[in-house]
């Protein structure tokens, strides 16, 4: 029995799951999938030796092999096969060999995403290269797709290929063209049939991740303090360059080059298409205004209620929901405002938490890892991360809003003394405006945008009381929801029987489980 079927180290019961607002049986598919994915990994190793050995040009007399699966890291959207070798001189060296999961990045309903998704993560990783310098990542070795394409970094490749190459972009630089990368295609590289990254192994020498600590020190002043000003630093160098649209960097396959001509990428966009959400955004869509991104993003929550099996609870739950979906859509012009509707915009890690953060004992901040899901967004999208009180974002009310009040000033606080020492090439008051958006509840406008699960409970406490204290206004307004879709009644019927589909399937699911412990 999986650890992650479980809760509390038992299972859960059939009214605990149903209260889950996310889909339980997809999540116990979720996991079988990853652990055959592991198996076919180990399954492959002698192939994956090979490819490491030609990308990182070792030698007949360097020794390498792939630890066991027990020692390879938990990821949510990748397999992360660990990798040792041993030089010559019998030094020892780790590398992280990242493979994509197929079932979590939908490549079956939409062949391609996997490639999408390493296109992205590699230019960002190129894109913090050259702008970011300051921030410690790991260093990527190389990568490749599915599609059976190899690129390497130059640094890895012959003298006389970087010689030409740093030709090459100098030449980029002197005519304004798009940035040319450090990654140039390696012809020899053997095939494993999947995409990958190669990646410098994190140690100690680096820190550890903030979530090991976190429990301990998490009230810590000193050391809030220090990770304030070290997150602040992260958010202000990305935000420091301008950028035209609103979308992710893409990795040029064909010239080495990244352009920011990707959708917007995110975990949540990436979580709905996987659980069977229609894809509203479709990979080459960016966005020069924030009135359509806006738009398609509701869109995309709309289509996410209308397919996840779980949506509803009965036909009230439904109404009501449906209800909120329509008022979210009908406020949205009362948070995006003029002055930056139409940009610039900002480069943003929107899966910034405690296990992408690698801090010293004291919480200096020393570095940070995983950089799948950075896009350039709206200025107002731009947030104090909600963790910092160690709540989620749809439980800070009442006593929890103060205290994260408080922790979000003493936050904006440090970004405004880090905001000293940026040369931002830019006139955006970053700080002003994040202050600007919690005093208008943009913020919460924008968390709505961003959160899978907690949208309902964010804008029923956040949003609706901007504009009304009647705590009974969505009761009221539920007949309104036959706006939301035509024919609302034949879509309540089907949500309804929908979850009603769900829990017998469930119930079923949870009698097997417990059966085979």
């Amino acid at each position: 029995m999986s650890s992650s079927f479980q809760y509390r180290n038992k299972l859960p019961t059939l009214q605990s799951a149903c209260e889950e607002e996310g889909n339980f049986l997809l999540r116990v598919e979720h996991q079988r999938a990853a652990e055959n994915w592991t198996r076919q990994l180990w399954d492959q190793r002698g192939s994956i030796v090979d490819l490491i050995t030609e990308q990182l040009s070792l030698s007949k007399d360097d020794a390498c092999k792939v630890l066991l699966p027990q020692y390879w890291p938990e990821g949510k959207f990748n397999v992360c096969v660990l990798v040792e070798v041993t030089r010559q001189d019998t030094t020892t060296e780790k590398f992280v060999f990242r493979c994509p999961m197929r079932h979590m990045h939908a490549e079956d309903q939409y062949p391609g995403t996997i490639d999408e998704k390493m296109s992205c993560e590699a230019a960002s990783y190129v894109w913090m290269q050259e702008n970011c310098a300051e921030i410690r990542i790991p260093h990527l070795y190389a990568f490749g797709f599915a599609d059976g394409g190899h690129f390497t970094h130059t640094k890895h490749m012959p003298f006389y290929q970087r010689i030409y190459h740093n030709f090459r972009r100098w030449i980029y630089r002197s005519l304004g063209l798009p940035l040319l990368s450090n990654y140039i295609r390696n012809l020899s590289a053997p095939d494993v049939g999947t995409a990958y990254s190669i990646l410098e192994y994190i140690g100690p020498d680096m820190g550890q991740m903030l979530s090991i600590t976190w429990e301990r020190h998490k009230d810590d002043a000193a050391r809030q303090s220090r990770l304030y000003r070290g997150l602040a630093h992260i958010m202000l160098s990305l935000a420091r360059i301008p950028q035209p649209s609103i979308g992710a960097y893409r990795f040029d396959t064909v010239n080495s080059t990244i352009t920011l001509t990707n959708r917007p990428l995110t975990c949540s966009a990436m979580v709905m298409e996987n659980s069977g959400t229609p894809r509203s955004i479709q990979p080459r869509q960016t966005y020069q205004s924030v009135e359509s991104f806006t738009s398609d993003m509701l869109t995309m929550y709309d289509e996410h209620l209308l397919h996840h099996p779980h949506a509803v609870q009965d036909e009230d739950d439904a109404r009501e929901r449906f209800t909120i979906r329509m008022l979210h859509r009908a406020v949205s012009h009362h948070f995006i405002r003029r002055c930056w509707r139409n940009g610039p915009f900002l480069l943003q890690p929107t899966d910034l938490h405690q296990s992408n953060i690698f801090v010293d004992d004291a919480w200096n901040v020393t570095g940070m890892i995983d950089l799948e899901w950075m896009c350039s967004l709206p200025v107002d999208m731009l947030s104090v991360p909600h963790w910092l009180t160690d709540c989620n974002v749809f439980d800070i009310t009442n006593e929890e809003y103060d205290r994260f009040d408080r922790a979000r000033e003493q936050f904006l606080t440090a970004m405004d003394k880090e905001a000293e020492t940026m040369m931002m090439e830019h006139d955006i008051p970053i700080t002003q405006n994040m202050r600007d958006t919690w005093l208008s509840k943009g913020a919460w406008f924008w968390a709505c945008i961003s959160s899978l699960d907690g949208w309902l409970w964010i804008f029923e406490d956040h949003i609706l009381t901007k504009f009304s204290t009647d705590k009974k206004l969505v009761a009221s307004l539920k007949q309104a929801s036959a706006l939301w879709q035509q024919d609302v009644e034949s879509v309540i019927k089907r949500k309804v029987e929908d979850g009603e589909e769900y829990r017998g399937k469930l119930e079923a699911l949870l009698s097997s489980l417990l059966r085979s412990q």
